[in-house]
């Protein structure tokens, strides 16, 4: 599970494994789910947050979820999503998401406006977004250039 090296006299444990922070809506304010690999049980979780991340951990709940396999129009087994195990784990004090920063609603924005052009493209010359759409996408741009321009500058 982690690469041993000595660092002195105290041997130093690095793990090697990927917790993802993830959105539940329906948890109690003092409750968080983790997306964890299969392979992490309990006893993994808690000691990985309580030394790594220094938090009092109360309870660990974990659900395993199999792959999703799906058939192909050729008619071939296709590997839709792979297996992942999801732990809820319940801590001692109220858990607070951070602010989403500024440049991410920028560039969700873009992905929205431009999937929706992608798709009107996909069904032909013929459709074209609103004029209101096109401008939206266009300060869009114009600002995420700016924003990219400012940072060139900056280095």
């Amino acid at each position: 599970m982690a690469a041993t090296f000595r660092q002195g006299l105290n041997k130093v444990y690095l793990p090697n494994i990927v917790f993802k922070l993830v959105r539940a809506p329906n948890l109690q304010p003092n409750q968080v789910a983790f997306r964890v690999p299969p392979s992490c049980n309990k006893f993994d979780i808690h000691s990985y947050l309580t030394n790594i991340y220094g938090v009092n951990v109360q309870e660990v709940r974990t659900m395993n979820y199999a792959t999703v396999h799906k058939k192909a129009r050729s008619g071939k087994m296709e590997v839709q999503s792979s297996a992942y195990k999801k732990a809820i784990v319940t801590l001692d004090e109220t858990f607070h998401w951070p602010k989403e920063p500024e440049w991410c609603k920028l560039d969700q924005e873009q992905g929205k406006l431009g999937t929706r052009a992608a798709g009107r493209k996909l069904k032909g010359w013929r459709f074209r977004g609103t004029e209101e759409e096109r401008s939206k996408l266009k300060k869009v741009n114009d600002e995420l250039q700016a924003r990219m321009e400012a940072e060139h500058k900056k280095k």
